[in-house]
């Protein structure tokens, strides 16, 4: 079942809500830490907290803005999201393509309810489906095939947003 981590700074809270509420009601599991008790902890408890939680879900969605700068967390969960080879998107609320982080520049980039439904689309294609038809899709790419899951959905996502 596919369950997505929203990870976001605390100033971006009403964005990330706004972003849940759409994806809950397109039947999609969403983990938000806005009502998380357990977000008192600090340190090594929170650090080992936040890692049982994106355990628990398949895809991690970073909401940036010019807040972002200035968190820790946000940078951290979208490593642990890298090593354990989740689809990685962001959702841009503010600013431009040059207020991001280069390296975020290689997963998709969402900046609409348009791009936000394009997203939950994909989200609702089995896995298996999605990198069965990419691995055809790419079969005589220079690109070459995808590898998993992840760069399925990543390859797929980038063309249906129409980013490079």
């Amino acid at each position: 079942m596919t369950k997505i981590f929203i990870s976001h700074k605390k100033e971006d809270s009403e964005q990330a809500g706004n972003i849940a509420y759409q994806l809950r009601r397109s039947g999609v599991d969403v983990y938000l830490d806005v009502l998380d008790p357990r977000l008192q902890d600090s340190g090594e408890e929170l650090s080992k907290y936040l890692q049982g939680r994106l355990n628990q879900c398949t895809h991690l969605l970073a909401v940036l803005s010019y807040s972002t700068r200035l968190s820790w967390w946000v940078p951290f969960e979208i490593g642990i999201a890298t090593e354990k080879q989740y689809p990685i998107s962001s959702y841009l609320t503010s600013g431009t393509r040059n207020d991001m982080p280069e390296y975020l520049w290689k997963w998709p980039v969402l900046r609409s309810a348009e791009d936000l439904q394009k997203y939950i689309t994909l989200l609702t294609k089995p896995s298996s489906t999605l990198l069965n038809e990419e691995k055809k899709h790419w079969e005589f790419s220079a690109k070459g095939t995808p590898q998993n899951y992840a760069d399925a959905f990543h390859r797929r996502l980038k063309i249906n947003l129409g980013q490079p």
